[in-house]
């Protein structure tokens, strides 16, 4: 029997099953104080009558995920004050003495698009959450991207609209892909729904690009308030299109563009259900 934990800033989801198709209990907690958050979620956990073995945790960052730091297991640089240097992993573990895997929440929503949702059947997906915060996720041959540390894609830079003179609203880097896409700084512009879906769409396409190129997936899925957004899907299409141009390589990926960028079908669930992979793509290692 396995558990899963999935952390976000609004909520926290947990589940407990043998895998993502056989979900046997699950609840959701909004995201309060570390403390008592952790507490409500694990509590929930341990009072499942079977026994769990493995705990998949995933959530927001920045995570440490090196196991050699002396931080690991740390949501560390957070703007949420209580959860700034707070050892989530420390705190999971003192509740289920179990084997812990961790992992960033968007590489673990991709994991659960592979086994249910939009990458069922393919083994390279990224997944992209676009709203109050954004991130981007992505398994490469039926593993979670890591390298140093987890990816912060959200954070890509990209060119202006011409005509957008909005400052962007990233703390560190003002006008990148998260500054310039979010739902407070679209209504900022004093847009309207559909300018603002086109605009969204426009700077989604620039990062579809970089994701064709650099890291070729099967499917890009797209989540959250801006991504679910009325009109951002087909017209994120389109841009791509006309982004992608007229270069050979990319003419597969241009004619099948319907099915490769779309959007969840797991209603917000992808993570949670992911969590529930990670002993597997790890290897039931504790890191």
């Amino acid at each position: 029997m396995l558990a899963g934990i999935k952390g976000s800033g609004t909520e926290f989801r947990a589940v407990v099953g043998t895998g993502p198709h056989d979900v046997r209990a699950e609840e959701v907690f909004p995201t309060t104080t570390a403390d008592e958050t952790i507490a409500r979620v694990t509590g929930f956990l341990t009072a499942q009558e079977e026994r769990i073995e493995h705990v998949g945790l995933a959530c927001f960052g920045p995570l440490d995920l090196d196991p050699r730091s002396p931080s690991h297991g740390h949501i560390t640089s957070s703007l949420k004050p209580t959860w700034r240097d707070y050892d989530l992993l420390g705190a999971v573990r003192a509740a289920l003495p179990v084997p812990v895997t961790l992992e960033i929440d968007v590489n673990a929503s991709a994991l659960g698009e592979c086994a249910a949702g939009a990458g069922v059947g393919k083994r390279s997906v990224v997944f992209m959450t676009v709203g109050k915060g954004t991130g981007i996720g992505a398994v490469l041959g039926g593993r979670p991207l890591r390298g140093r540390s987890h990816p912060e894609m959200g954070h890509l830079p990209v060119a202006r609209h011409p005509s957008d003179v909005f400052a962007g609203t990233c703390p560190a880097h003002g006008d990148c892909f998260e500054g310039l896409v979010n739902p407070a700084g679209l209504a900022a512009r004093g847009l309207s729904g559909h300018e603002q879906a086109l605009l969204a769409a426009w700077y989604l396409a620039q990062v579809v690009m970089t994701m064709t190129y650099s890291l070729s997936p099967e499917v890009i899925v797209l989540d959250g308030a801006v991504g679910t957004m009325p009109g951002v899907l087909p017209a994120l299409r389109e841009a791509a299109l006309d982004r992608l141009g007229a270069d050979p390589a990319m003419a597969g990926v241009k004619a099948a563009i319907d099915t490769y960028v779309v959007a969840s079908p797991l209603g917000g669930r992808a993570g949670v259900l992911g969590t529930l992979l990670l002993d597997q793509a790890y290897e039931s290692e504790d890191a």
